[in-house]
């Protein structure tokens, strides 16, 4: 543990976790997933030392929830030398429905905060190679934070040093230093982003048809590669000035959203979609296994879909680089500003939503990790195999996870069986990749 004099105990929740905490008690768990594959078989016993050593190497991974005794106004964490329980389990999946199953089994039910570590871990014995999954709290680790893990699991693994994280846990889970507004502009517009939600909320969003939804519990995925490209990706590479991919990811996404309704007769107004933001600073953007994932939300009106470029334009005047940050800051700033309320009022919250008619919770969810400087892996050569995606809301019922190293665009569709079937989510994704301007890549039967 690198900082050991520098953990308290307890340790606070921020106020982002504690959100996400209450969120998933009157909703849905909220685990995130990540994956790696090999091109062989790994050592058993040398991946449970890895990520024993990884539990050891990071805190959050030995952290145990605690009620706090202040009055009931927060939770806390407290520290254990050892993990509770070991965290990993070896699978036979001789094909895609018995891969299915282990991921049904490990991304659906909810992560137990009490005991250590807050996340599962899988390795999934494949005809082609074996496949590591990683299923986190996102309470303990958000999409960086489950990379960061991963990361370190491969590192151990290998043999191979694992830098120290550049700042203390306590240091950096300092939210209020880290997101304290630089400018008087910016904490007005922070301020702002309260009202602006509530006055979108007047405007409830539009669903996502639902085509072969079942009531079984749990989650289906749908995973293709794209190679970013002038001929491959033309969608992403032929965008105006001042745009970005993930602008183009967001549009795209709205463009599919409006046509699956149109395929299957459901009207279409405003469709928001949620954007998680990783709002560490920039010189430790890829390191600290924790959750600091804020969220804002991008709309777009039926006469902003006209097509691509159209969308591309009108996501990019609601993302570019300061108003991703006010807005971000801003749930935060309205998180905060109830921090010392009863937890008992905390709890009824989240029970808001379904009074309101979920007026707030978006039509869908799109996470990019961005370009990964250093990918893990543990194939012996190739491209890496890295799966990614956010948690899925009941009523956010499909959430796209991207992650990008080298060239290859790794995306995954991820959704709950009572939206959709296994062929619509297929439908569904080449509607979006067709949006992109792309051609369909193929896809391994085993993923």
């Amino acid at each position: 543990m690198p900082y050991p004099s520098s953990l308290p105990h307890p340790l606070p929740l921020t106020m982002l976790d504690e959100a996400l905490l209450l969120l998933q008690e009157t909703r849905a768990p909220w685990n995130v997933q990540f994956e790696l594959g090999t091109d062989h078989q790994l050592d058993e016993a040398g991946l449970r030392q890895a990520v024993l050593a990884c539990c050891r190497r990071h805190p959050l991974a030995r952290a145990r929830l605690a009620p706090s005794p202040r009055g009931e106004t927060s939770y806390q964490w407290d520290f254990a030398d050892e993990v509770d329980r070991d965290p990993l389990r070896v699978v036979d999946c001789p094909d895609s429905a018995a891969l299915e199953g282990l991921r049904t089994e490990l991304y659906t039910p909810p992560i137990a905060l009490d005991t250590t570590p807050g996340f599962r871990i899988a390795l999934a014995r494949r005809p082609g190679g074996d496949l590591v999954l990683l299923s986190a709290s996102h309470i303990v680790a958000d999409g960086v934070g489950a990379l960061r893990l991963m990361q370190t699991i491969v590192q151990e693994y290998r043999g191979e040093p694992d830098p120290p994280d550049p700042v203390p846990l306590s240091t950096a889970r300092n939210l209020g230093a880290v997101l304290a507004p630089k400018t008087r502009s910016e904490k007005w517009a922070r301020q702002l982003e309260g009202l602006r939600r509530a006055r979108e909320a007047l405007d409830p969003p539009s669903r996502i048809a639902i085509v072969g939804g079942t009531n079984r519990s749990g989650f289906g995925f749908v995973f293709r590669t794209l190679k970013i490209g002038e001929t491959t990706t033309p969608g992403l590479i032929q965008r105006a000035a001042g745009t970005t991919i993930n602008d183009v990811l967001v549009a795209a996404l709205h463009l599919t959203v409006q046509s699956w309704n149109a395929l299957h007769n459901l009207p279409t107004d405003r469709i928001g979609i949620q954007i998680p933001i990783n709002i560490r600073p920039a010189r430790w953007l890829w390191d600290v296994v924790s959750n600091f994932t804020s969220m804002f939300s991008v709309s777009t009106a039926p006469d902003d879909r006209g097509d691509l470029a159209r969308a591309t334009a009108v996501v990019a005047k609601q993302t570019d680089t300061v108003r991703r940050h006010d807005r971000s800051a801003g749930l935060y700033d309205l998180l905060a500003s109830a921090g010392k309320a009863p937890l008992a009022v905390k709890r009824a919250v989240p029970r808001l939503l379904n009074l309101v008619g979920d007026r707030f919770v978006d039509t869908a969810m799109l996470s990019n990790l961005g370009r990964i400087p250093d990918p893990p892996t543990f194939a012996t050569s190739g491209p890496p195999e890295l799966w990614f995606s956010p948690p899925c809301d009941p009523t956010c019922s499909v959430c796209l996870g991207v992650a990008t190293s080298g060239a290859q665009l790794a995306l995954v569709v991820r959704y709950r069986y009572e939206q959709f079937d296994a062929d619509a989510a297929e439908g569904f994704t080449d509607l979006l990749i067709t949006t992109m301007g792309s051609a369909r890549p193929g896809a391994p039967e085993t993923r």
